[in-house]
């Protein structure tokens, strides 16, 4: 079964952002933390966080919930590497 992503007006505005753009975050790394999570913070579910180490020293963080069969990206952001080690399950 194949899943969809989609992207909030939020998320694709904050692609635009001149710090998205300046740290490489792309759809596709987007995506990439969204298939290969390092942990999953399901603590507010259904809202859920993907989390993975991106850059040297950065995760990035993914906030999205499902809509039927579809994964909706509601925003992300760019965190220190430390968190992937403090992510709850």
């Amino acid at each position: 079964m194949k899943v969809n992503i989609v992207f909030s007006k939020h998320s694709l505005e904050k692609l635009k952002d001149i710090t998205s753009q300046k740290l490489g975050i792309s759809k596709d790394s987007i995506i990439d933390v969204l298939k290969n999570p390092e942990v999953i913070d399901s603590s507010e579910y259904p809202i859920l966080t993907a989390i993975k180490k991106f850059k040297r020293n950065l995760s990035l963080c993914v906030i999205y919930k499902f809509i039927g069969k579809d994964i909706k990206v509601i925003t992300f952001f760019p965190a220190s590497s430390t968190l992937i080690c403090q992510g709850r399950n």
